[in-house]
């Protein structure tokens, strides 16, 4: 399965990670973040939060969850936290060849 991720897509999914390694991060069932962690690293309100929300629970990332109490709670899935990682190791090998041809380009891109 194939998922295009937009940069603030990108954004959000990482605030959601607590550990360095995808072995990591599946291994413990508390991958999420909230509307206030996201607006904070978009510089977004909660509208705009919301509405990215919907769109990567339509691209299986992951589900909000509004019962908490504090507000909403977008809690990854087991699919999300796999795409994160691919993204996050695509973009460590794109800037690892970026240092040895002295280019920065990056498009973020995961299949």
């Amino acid at each position: 399965m194939s998922v295009q991720l937009t940069s603030n897509e990108i954004t959000a999914l990482k605030t959601c990670l607590n550990y360095d390694s995808l072995e990591g991060q599946l291994s413990d069932n508390y991958s999420n973040g909230g509307h206030e962690e996201f607006k904070k690293a978009l510089g977004w309100n909660n509208k705009q939060v919301s509405a990215l929300i919907g769109s990567l629970e339509s691209k299986g990332m992951g589900y909000g969850d509004d019962n908490d109490g504090n507000g909403h709670i977008f809690w990854l899935s087991e699919e999300g936290v796999r795409a994160i990682f691919a993204v996050i190791d695509a973009q460590d090998d794109v800037e690892a060849q970026n240092e040895s041809c002295g280019s920065a380009d990056y498009e973020a891109r995961f299949y």
